[in-house]
Parts: C-alpha cells; sequence; structure tokens
C-alpha cells in the first residue's frame, strides 16, 4: 500500500484544510526549529488544528541547528513541551541536515539522532530521522539508525535510489495541492502506520528465547539469538507476543517484549504518567481492586498492604519501570 502526504511549516502560509483533505493521505507538520521556546513554527498550532479537524493522520518534524548531543536532547524537549500530549498518527522526526553540523563527525551525528530520538520515546512518541540521501549516507550511520527507528529519505527525483531501509520518501519539493498556495513537498509512505502501525500476527514466526540475555537492549538480544533486529521484524514479533497496541519502537514497549521472552513474570510497563497506583493498573486492564491490589503488594514484598500513599507509590514506580511481579 502507498500513501500520498505533503510536509508543511509557515512558508505555505493559511492553508485551506477542507480543499488539501480531498487530496492527500497525511501530513508531517514543522513543530519548530532548535532548542528555544521563541523558535515554534508560527503556523503549527493552526495547521495542527487544521489537519486534525479533518481527520487528516499527522505527525509532526523538528529542523536541528544542535551542534552535541546535549543541544540534541533540548531540542527534544522542547518538542516534548510544544506537543503538550497532543495526539500524533505519525512520527515525531528529527530534520538534520543543516551545513553547520556537516563537520561534525559521524559518530556526534548519529549520537546526536540517537539522543533526540530516545527522548522522544520516552515521551510516548514514536520517533524518526529526516535527512537527504546524501546527509544519510555521508555523514550519518544510517545503518546503525535504521535498526531502531523509522526513516524519512529526502530524494527529488523521479527514482529514490536510497539503499538502506526507509518508511517514506520526499520526492519533490515543488508539489502542487489544491488548497496550499505555491510549491510544497510530496511524500510518498509505504506502510500503513496510521491505525495498527503494520502490525501482523503472522503465526510461522518463531519466538525467540531470550532467558540467557542479562542486558536491557532488545535490539543485542535479538542479535546474539540470532534474529532480525530490524524495526519491521521487532513490530511482527511485538503483535505475536500478544500486544494489541501499534508498535512505534518506544523503550517501554520494547522493555515490555525483551521481559516477555527472557520469561520475566511482571506487568508490562504502563505509559500512565499519574500518581493513583489503582489509576495506573486500569491503564494496562488490571483488576485495581484492594483485593488485587494486596496480591500484587504481597508478591512485590510488601506483606501488610493497607493502601497506604507510600505502599502505593513504591509499586506504581514498579509498575511504571516494568518491574511490578504479577
Amino acid at each position: 500500500m502507498e500513501y500520498t502526504g505533503v510536509d508543511v511549516s509557515k512558508y505555505q502560509g493559511d492553508i485551506d484544510f477542507n480543499k488539501v483533505s480531498k487530496n492527500v493521505d497525511f501530513a508531517v507538520i514543522r513543530i519548530g526549529y532548535g532548542m528555544y521556546e521563541s523558535q515554534k513554527d508560527p503556523k503549527f498550532e493552526r495547521n495542527y488544528e487544521g489537519f486534525t479537524s479533518y481527520n487528516i493522520p499527522v505527525g509532526v518534524y523538528l529542523y536541528s541547528y544542535a551542534l552535541n548531543v546535549e543541544e540534541a536532547k533540548r531540542e527534544a524537549d522542547v518538542v516534548i513541551k510544544w506537543l503538550s500530549g497532543r495526539r500524533l498518527n505519525l512520527p515525531v522526526y528529527f530534520d538534520i541536515e543543516d551545513k553547520s553540523q556537516q563537520t561534525l563527525g559521524k559518530k556526534t551525528l548519529t549520537d546526536m539522532c540517537e539522543a533526540f530520538c530516545t527522548k522522544i520515546e520516552k515521551s510516548g512518541y514514536w520517533a524518526g530521522i529526516y535527512a537527504n540521501k546524501y546527509f544519510l549516507t555521508t555523514y550519518l550511520d544510517y545503518q546503525k539508525l535504521q535498526d531502531r527507528f523509522t526513516i524519512w529519505v529526502a530524494q527529488w527525483s523521479d527514482n529514490n535510489t536510497y539503499s538502506g531501509k526507509y518508511d517514506m520518501w520526499q520526492y519533490t519539493s515543488t508539489g502542487k495541492v489544491s488548497g496550499i498556495k505555491g510549491n510544497v513537498d510530496m511524500n510518498k509512505l509505504f506502510r500503513n502506520i496510521f491505525t495498527n502501525m503494520g502490525g501482523s500476527s503472522d503465526s510461522t514466526i518463531d519466538l525467540p528465547d531470550l532467558s540467557g540475555y542479562n542486558g536491557t537492549s532488545i535490539v543485542d538480544a535479538l542479535k546474539q539469538a540470532g534474529f532480525d533486529s530490524s524495526f519491521s521484524a521487532r513490530e511482527i514479533l511485538y503483535h505475536k507476543l500478544g500486544y494489541a497496541d501499534p508498535y512505534y519502537g518506544t523503550s517501554i514497549q520494547n522493555t515490555n517484549m525483551l521481559n516477555k521472552l527472557r520469561g520475566v513474570n511482571n506487568y508490562y510497563s504502563s505509559n500512565y504518567r499519574g500518581l493513583s497506583f489503582v489509576d495506573g493498573l486500569k491503564s494496562i486492564g488490571v483488576d485495581s481492586s484492594f483485593e488485587n491490589r494486596k496480591r500484587i503488594a504481597y508478591n512485590n514484598g510488601i506483606t501488610n498492604y493497607t493502601g497506604s500513599a507510600i505502599q502505593n507509590i513504591k509499586l506504581l514506580n514498579l509498575l511504571k519501570n516494568g518491574k511490578l511481579k504479577k
């Protein structure tokens, strides 16, 4: 399946979302550029509300000016603040291509990508890398990045000759779409990531035995066991393990999957960010009655469970970290 979409910023002006909605399958919106709050794209709020009001799936991208890992982390922080919990259908992309970054070295630039995307993942969003073909192949360790993050490659041509793995291709900067004045970037997306993220219930896939692995990386664990550790393979494996939510490759999802394959008898980690243990259990569909909480508490070393705040906070922290025993 192939989907056609646009990516937009303030340079597209005031978009007629009604017209655009009849001509595109998705949109990626520039949320800002750099690491300062003053660098938020002035059209982001309007573009987000406009596209989502017409049920157009959206993602966002941040144009990076970071020159080191710490600045990349700060860029992730400001993106998370700007998003303020908004729902996205597509990833948060790290747009890395600025000329000021070309002399930093492949390791530093790759580390910057990982630092930005890891922070985005920990906030509950799916992360990806955007760059043009030359930048990806010359300045980044794209083979390392593609094992963990989705790739959006730009090559303005009739054919994409990028040899790495990618899910989206920006094929022109001079596209024309009714509802947008002037030129607009056009993209092809090659996976249905709007509803089920392309998850598969393929019953032929074998489940690796990771019981002997003591590390924290699902990618490294699968490699050591001789299994494909690519994003698409992990996506299939995730759903094979019985998880119904879309696979974004987040830290929480990878920890849940790793623990299950290692035979760890814990409740899977929760994205819940509140302070209530009851609500935390509800967020993963677990009975939150006092009797069940008392049983869970006992299994986690609390023999005199009364439902006190201190006890519940301890149990909630275990849940959030994927360490709460069933």
